[in-house]
C-alpha cells in the first residue's frame, strides 16, 4: 500500500505549523518553500485538512495556516484519512459487517483496524519533539 503525496506534504506542512503554533501563522508561500510543493497543490491539502478542522486559514496581508487545535490533540490519523479519504482500503471495509461481498473483508478490516490504531497512537505534539521512532 502507498500513501500519496498528499499525505506526504500535510503532514509536513502540519509539522511546520506545530513548530509555530499556538503565536504565529504561517504563510502559504513559507509553505511551499519548506516543503517543496507548488501552490496549487499545497492550497488542495491545505483545504482538504482545514475541511476536517485540523488547520485554519486566515486571509489578506498578515494571512496565513494555523492549526486549529494544539498539536497535543491532533493525531497523526487525523491528519492521515483527511487526505486519504479516511484510509479505506477497500470499499467495504468500513460498512461494519453490512458487506457479505468477498470471503476476504475480515482481512482487509483487520488491516484497516491495525492502520488507525498504529496512526491515533501519534501525536503531532510527538512527532513535534522527536518522540515517534522507527524501528
Amino acid at each position: 500500500m502507498k500513501l500519496s503525496s498528499k499525505t506526504h506534504y500535510g503532514l509536513m506542512a502540519c509539522h511546520i505549523l506545530a513548530e509555530n503554533y499556538p503565536d504565529n501563522t504561517v504563510s502559504a508561500s513559507v509553505l511551499e518553500n519548506r516543503i517543496s510543493v507548488s501552490g496549487k497543490y499545497l492550497e488542495k491539502i491545505m483545504r482538504m485538512l482545514s475541511a476536517r478542522g485540523i488547520i485554519t486559514a486566515n486571509r489578506g496581508a498578515s494571512g496565513g495556516y494555523y492549526l486549529a487545535k494544539s498539536p497535543e490533540e491532533i493525531k497523526i490519523g487525523d491528519i492521515v484519512r483527511a487526505l486519504e479519504d479516511d484510509m479505506e482500503i477497500i470499499e467495504c471495509v468500513t460498512k461494519k459487517g453490512e458487506c457479505k461481498c468477498c470471503p476476504s473483508q475480515a482481512v482487509w478490516k483487520r488491516l484497516y483496524d491495525g492502520i488507525n490504531e498504529v496512526l491515533d497512537g501519534m501525536t503531532l505534539k510527538q512527532m513535534l519533539d522527536g518522540e515517534i521512532k522507527g524501528e
